[in-house]
């Protein structure tokens, strides 16, 4: 039987690791807010209020594990053999955890090295604090026939960065679905390795469920999933809804050039149809190759909108940037320093708002999995 984890006590004393994070910045992005018997997901903001206060986001006490990655070779999903020869142990990366109908809490993340790639898997439980949450055996692997992951990295198939909204009673998921095997020209093109260049342009993909349970990709005109390509290695997708419009920002790489890299938008009413791109963060001081500039979150808080990019998992590096522009985190070296607080320990970070609690997710330590701890907002001094 699975041990689960005891509500959590009043603070102790804190020890030197909670001290560090107490000194250090939170990261996340702002996932869900209290509703009446469900929480709402994605955070909606209406206006600048009057007053604007510059807060920081401090972790705050330790973390716990909801999200292991399966056991290798468990649930007929193959393992992936390493260029040593050696089995490779999966790994949980970019996650979104949310509520559905059923009144339990869903994680959903992403797993790597499997044999056949990437899939998106779940994990499920009553309490947030629950440790370890449920390892329900299901997953979702890449559809080809939907126009995912066509042509990629070693012929592997990859599906991942789950992200969740609910909208008019209709749950979506926000994925990405890698490779659509063509270039921005739209000429047929093939993936290479992570160390060669990456000629086809990737994509944003949409799947919906009625009750957050059950899932089924939404088909465009064309019969594919995707919502939009590019630019580049579009993926890890994150939305907010400013003032009824709703913004997506994700990862992007422009004209294949690993020093245009970046942070992009794009805004929908339907969050179906989507505008043309936008730029809205490139700083190279923060990580200059395409792969140290990953996981973009925004969240609204007293006035401002902040920013959070991870550098580097295994070594936890996620920087923060603060603006009062949603559309401008810093579009250079120069513009981004001047927007920049610091940087925190964790990767792939979002947080979540729950009867006046606050809670943030990382994957800061892949073979560990998806973990937690709370955090708070501090007024800058």
């Amino acid at each position: 039987m699975k041990k689960k984890h005891q509500p959590i006590p009043p603070k102790p004393k804190p020890s030197n690791r909670r001290r560090f994070l107490k000194s250090s910045l939170y990261c996340g992005a702002f996932g869900m807010l209290s509703g009446s018997s469900l929480l709402r997901l994605a955070p909606e903001t209406n206006g600048t209020p009057l007053i604007k206060t510059k807060l920081r986001p401090v972790l705050d006490e330790d973390w716990w594990l909801i999200g292991p990655p399966p056991a290798q070779g468990s649930h007929t999903i193959p393992v992936k053999m390493g260029d040593d020869g050696n089995l490779l142990n999966y790994e949980s990366v970019d996650h979104h955890l949310f509520q559905a109908n059923d009144g339990q809490w869903h994680l959903w993340g992403c797993v790597r090295h499997t044999g056949w790639g990437r899939i998106l898997y779940h994990w499920k439980a009553k309490n947030l604090t629950d440790s370890p949450w449920e390892d329900t055996g299901e997953f979702i692997r890449a559809n080809e026939a939907f126009g995912e992951s066509i042509n990629g990295w070693g012929n592997e198939e990859w599906i991942q960065s789950p992200f969740f909204v609910k909208e008019n009673g209709l749950y979506y998921m926000f994925y990405g679905g890698h490779s659509t095997g063509r270039n921005r020209e739209g000429v047929p093109a093939r993936g290479k390795t992570r160390n060669e260049s990456f000629d086809t342009e990737c994509q944003i993909c949409i799947m919906t469920s009625p009750d957050g349970l059950h899932w089924s990709r939404h088909a465009f005109d064309d019969g594919l999933s995707r919502a939009f390509t590019g630019p580049g290695e579009a993926r890890d997708p994150c939305l907010i809804k400013i003032d009824g419009l709703w913004h997506l920002y994700y990862t992007g790489l422009e004209e294949g050039d690993p020093r245009k890299g970046g942070m992009f938008v794009r805004t929908s009413r339907d969050l179906l149809h989507w505008s043309n791109y936008q730029l809205v963060h490139r700083a190279h001081q923060y990580g200059s190759n395409w792969w140290e500039i990953e996981c973009p979150h925004v969240v609204y808080r007293e006035g401002y909108y902040y920013l959070f990019r991870t550098q580097n998992y295994v070594q936890a590096i996620t920087h923060v940037f603060r603006s009062d522009d949603p559309l401008d985190f810093g579009r250079e070296d120069a513009s981004a320093a001047r927007k920049y607080l610091g940087q925190i320990p964790c990767a792939a970070p979002e947080i979540y708002e729950v009867a006046g609690e606050e809670f943030l997710s990382s994957n800061h330590n892949p073979a560990l999995g998806t973990q937690l701890c709370r955090l708070r907002w501090e007024p800058e001094s």
